[in-house]
Parts: structure tokens; C-alpha cells; sequence
């Protein structure tokens, strides 16, 4: 009886704080536009629980009340940023104050075990630091060699020596390609594999295939020959979904702690699943970096060999679940989509494999050398990556100082969000932007300079790596894995069956996969099981 009417007590307590802080914020001035359906105390919590995923919502939103919008919930202030000119002129060009993080503690503290900490000495989520010295280490030792960073014992400032040289530019990745060609001639082995055994009209288990192929080139590269696990193997499942789990709660309806603080008051801090993911996360990679100590001088070259000396253990897990998560499972969606949308557009599919026999022939696979004669496709996969990308709404962003854009106040430490969806729907950047034209790239495609890479919005065809100071590093790693795995597949078989590519996997807040389906797999030519069989030249 006393428990329940100090439960009561609490309750009404929490609801008076809550109601008499909104109060006192509600009238707050300056702000974007507020969007539709704000209430008291929880703002738009409920607008956001409605079935429609938030990139549509926002979409629709925004062209209601303009572009940039706000939404109130609990304590915090989400800024909503739905076209290219306002990501161009806040993430892009003022930089140093839009690229901080605040995200959920339940993934950053719960899962990667203390994140937001000011030491780069300990916590392991350095893709969710705050802007500062502390997250440029940790992102520049992934991007260099280690022998050219120097860090002064005293201060803990971080020099970054000018002879340094980029550890994930194009040049780089040349040095993984023998990795590249391995994986794609397994995956394309598991394909023809499970064609020939399937006993269903429907087809193959393709996203399955892909999963296991993505996770597998991001594995090797990043931990090299002591990596011995093979499609198939029930653990490489287990961590593609402990990564995808993880993605959950960088979405807006998975972070209630945040919005409403008092209730850590009464509820633990670390949800179960991410103590339970965490223990995972070190347990899976834990011993990988272990027999990386012990056989460096004896294993072929890899990405964590050259850095695994500057990191503290909790920082290698937590760097490699990052790298890992979210180097697989972002080229495993947006090949699944590519093969989905594919089965639907059967002349699309013809057409590059026209394409591919005209450059490369009958006789042998797709190389890397045959990316730029190979436009259409390059094209069908910037299309894709457009159409249906697969972190629609990107990490979310945050202020670190107040800010004015067109007379909005933009407060500090307020969460921003680029609407990547609202971006590649906009017809004025897209004609017919709701239908899957790979064309309208092609300008794009025969006259960029391939070897560029800039952090704006302007001279690139999509939004899907993000852009700005946080941009992805491994945009040319997941470019490659992309292109390869593509033209291989392609070059093979046709993609037949129904597919559905207007509903995505549910439960999936950050990342946009398509619901698993299967595919029937038609061989393009006679020479296609010999491609296959033999062992690579």
C-alpha cells in the first residue's frame, strides 16, 4: 500500500515538474517552426509514434511549414533539416559548430561502454564523441598511420604529422583488393551453390547471401588472415544482428531517457539489451584483437595492425564495432535494394549486362580496373543509393555553442537531423524523383573527377554517406565492396521473382533494409559455372 501510494506520489510529482518546465520553455522564442501535433510536456512524441516512418513524416511535414523545422521532446530540441541549401550552410560550411553528438546513453554508455566521455583513455562509442580534440584522435588514427601521430604526455594534444598519409583514400583500399576479388568469388560460389540446391520455385535466400558477403570484406579488412570465419557461420549472423540491434537506438523513438531525464530517477540507465549487446560486442571482438597482439609480426595486413597500438582495449571494441556495423550493414542494405529493385526492372538489368559484356567480355569477371568504362552501372548504383538509402536520416547531429541561421535561434546542444529521404525526393534536385531513373546520373558519371572527394552537397549525386565534418570515412571502402559485388552478380545471373520495394524491415530505426526476400537465380551464359568454379587468376 505504501509502495503504491509513493509510486503515485512520484508520478504526480514527475507530471507537475514537467508540466511547470514546459511552461517555462514553452514560449521560447526564435525558434524554426514548430511541426505539427505538439503537446505539453511530451511535444511531438506522439506525432512520431504514428505508423509512417519519420523520414516521410518529416517530408510531409516540411512541406507544410518549410524545409527547417523544430520538434519539441521533453528537455530537447530537434532541428529538422529537410533540403540541400540549409544542410549546405550549417553541417558544410559551419562545421565547427554542427558536428558534435547527443546521442541515447543507453547506447553510448550502455552498449560502447562510456562514449561520451572527455578522455579519449576510455569509452569505445568515438563515433558518438563530441565534436573536439578528443573525437579528431580517434577519427584521424583510423585514417593514418600511427607513426605519424604524435601526442604530447602533458597536454594530450594530438599532432598530426604533415607527411601523414590517408589510411581509407582510394589508393588504400588498392592494397585490400585480393580481399575484394576472394569475397566476391565466395559470395558468388554461396550463390551458385544455393541455386542449384534450392528445391523452391521461389528462389534463393539472397539477403542472407549478401549479409554474410558484406560482413565478411569489413571483417577481413579489418583484422586480415586471423579472420577465418565463412558464409554460413552462425556467429557471423549473431554479430550482423547485435550491429543492426545497436542502429535501433539512434532513432528518435528509442531515446525516452534522453527526452525525459527524470525517469532514470526510476528506471536503470543501461537497458538490459545493451548491457547484454555489450558483453557480446567484447566477447566477439575481444579475442580477435587478442591473437591480433599476439601473431601482428606473423598476419598479412590489416586496418587494426597499424593502429592497434595507439587504442586502449575498451576503445578496440568499441572501434571495431563501429567500423565493422557500420561498414557491413549499410552496403548489405543497399545491395539488397539494388537486387530487389532489379527483379522489377528486368530491362535495367539487361542493359547492364549488355554494358558489362561489351567492356569485359564473357570470359572473365569484372575488375576493379573496369569501374569507369562500366557508367551505366555506375550509375544504377548512385541511383540506388538515392532511391533507397539506407540511413535515411543519417546520425544525428548536435550544437556544441547557440547559433542564428535566417533569424532562427538554433540553441546549443540541440539535436539536428538531415533528412537525406526529403533531400533525393526533392524534384528540384531530382526530376521525377519517385521514379528509379539510373540516367540521370550519368552526366555526373562521365564528367566528375573520379579521384575528388569533397564534403559538400553540390558536386555529389546522394546524401547516403552523410556529409560535412562527420562524413563516412569508409565511403571508399563501401564503394568498392558496392561496385564489385554488383558487377559480379550481375555479370552471372538474372534476378527473377517478385519482390516487394516499397516496405522496408521493421524494427529498424536507423538503418533502411528491405524486408528479406528471395530471388531466382538465371544464369547468363554458358560460361558462367566455369567464372564461378575456377579458382581466381
Amino acid at each position: 500500500m505504501q509502495s503504491s501510494i509513493l509510486l503515485a506520489g512520484l508520478a504526480v510529482t514527475f507530471i507537475a515538474a514537467m508540466t511547470a518546465w514546459w511552461w517555462s520553455k514553452g514560449n521560447e522564442d526564435g525558434l524554426p517552426p514548430l511541426a505539427p501535433g505538439c503537446f505539453p510536456v511530451i511535444g511531438h512524441l506522439l506525432a512520431l509514434a504514428s505508423k509512417e516512418p519519420p523520414e516521410k513524416l518529416f517530408l510531409h511535414w516540411s512541406k507544410q511549414i518549410g524545409p527547417i523545422f523544430t520538434l519539441k521532446l521533453g528537455i530537447k530540441r530537434w532541428i529538422i533539416l529537410n533540403d540541400a541549401t540549409s544542410v549546405k550552410d550549417l553541417i558544410v560550411s559551419r562545421g565547427s559548430i554542427y558536428s558534435s553528438r547527443d546521442i541515447s546513453s543507453v547506447l553510448v554508455d550502455g552498449f560502447f561502454d562510456g562514449g561520451k566521455c572527455l578522455s579519449y583513455e576510455s569509452g569505445g562509442g568515438f563515433a558518438f564523441y563530441p565534436y573536439g580534440k578528443y573525437w579528431r584522435f580517434l577519427r584521424r588514427i583510423g585514417m593514418y598511420n600511427t607513426d605519424r601521430i604524435s601526442i604530447c604526455p602533458k597536454s594530450q594534444m594530438v599532432t598530426l604529422h604533415p607527411q601523414a598519409h590517408s589510411g581509407l583514400t582510394k589508393k588504400k583500399i588498392n592494397d585490400y583488393q585480393p580481399l575484394f576479388d576472394q569475397e566476391t568469388h565466395t559470395l558468388l560460389q554461396s550463390m551458385n551453390m544455393e541455386a542449384k540446391d534450392s528445391k523452391s520455385a521461389l528462389g534463393v535466400p539472397i539477403c542472407r547471401l549478401i549479409e554474410d558477403y558484406s560482413m565478411l570484406v569489413v571483417l577481413k579488412i579489418a583484422f586480415g588472415d586471423i579472420m577465418k570465419m565463412k558464409p554460413g557461420d552462425k556467429e557471423l549472423q549473431q554479430v550482423f544482428e547485435l550491429t543492426a540491434g545497436a542502429a535501433t537506438f539512434l532513432g528518435p523513438k528509442e531515446q525516452l531517457l534522453e527526452f525525459f531525464p527524470i525517469i532514470k530517477w526510476f528506471l536503470p540507465t543501461q537497458h538490459s539489451f545493451a548491457v547484454l549487446a555489450r558483453n557480446k560486442l567484447f566477447s566477439f571482438y575481444g579475442p580477435l584483437f587478442d591473437k591480433l597482439d599476439k601473431q601482428s609480426a606473423q598476419s598479412s595486413d590489416c586496418f587494426f595492425k597499424e593502429v592497434i597500438g595507439q587504442l586502449t582495449h575498451v576503445q578496440r571494441v568499441g572501434f571495431a564495432g563501429v567500423f565493422v556495423g557500420a561498414g557491413s550493414e549499410t552496403t548489405a542494405s543497399t545491395l539488397q535494394w539494388l537486387t530487389a529493385i532489379l527483379t522489377n526492372y528486368p530491362e535495367i538489368q539487361d542493359k547492364v549486362f549488355e554494358e558489362i559484356v561489351s567492356v569485359v567480355g564473357k570470359n572473365r569477371l569484372p575488375a576493379a580496373t573496369d569501374e569507369d568504362k562500366l557508367v551505366y552501372l555506375q550509375c544504377v548504383i548512385l541511383e540506388t543509393l538515392r532511391f533507397r538509402t539506407p540511413t535515411p536520416l543519417g546520425v544525428p547531429h548536435a550544437t556544441s555553442s547557440a547559433d542564428v541561421y535566417k533569424n532562427y535561434v538554433i540553441p546549443a546542444n540541440a539535436t539536428v537531423i538531415v533528412n537525406a529521404y526529403a533531400i533525393h525526393r526533392d524534384p528540384e534536385r531530382y526530376t521525377d524523383p519517385g521514379s528509379f531513373l539510373p540516367a540521370r546520373h550519368m552526366k555526373y558519371v562521365t564528367e566528375h573527377d573520379s579521384t575528388h572527394f569533397s564534403q559538400t552537397v553540390e558536386d555529389r549525386p546522394h546524401l547516403a554517406f552523410s556529409t560535412g565534418r562527420r562524413v563516412c570515412v569508409g565511403i571508399h571502402l563501401a564503394e568498392r565492396s558496392l561496385f564489385l559485388a554488383a558487377a559480379r552478380m550481375l555479370a552471372c545471373y538474372r534476378f527473377e521473382g517478385k519482390t516487394e520495394i516499397n516496405r522496408s524491415k521493421d524494427g529498424v530505426s536507423t538503418t533502411f533494409a528491405p524486408v528479406p526476400f528471395t530471388v531466382r537465380l538465371v544464369k547468363r551464359h554458358e560460361n558462367v559455372d566455369t567464372l564461378i568454379t575456377d579458382s581466381l587468376s
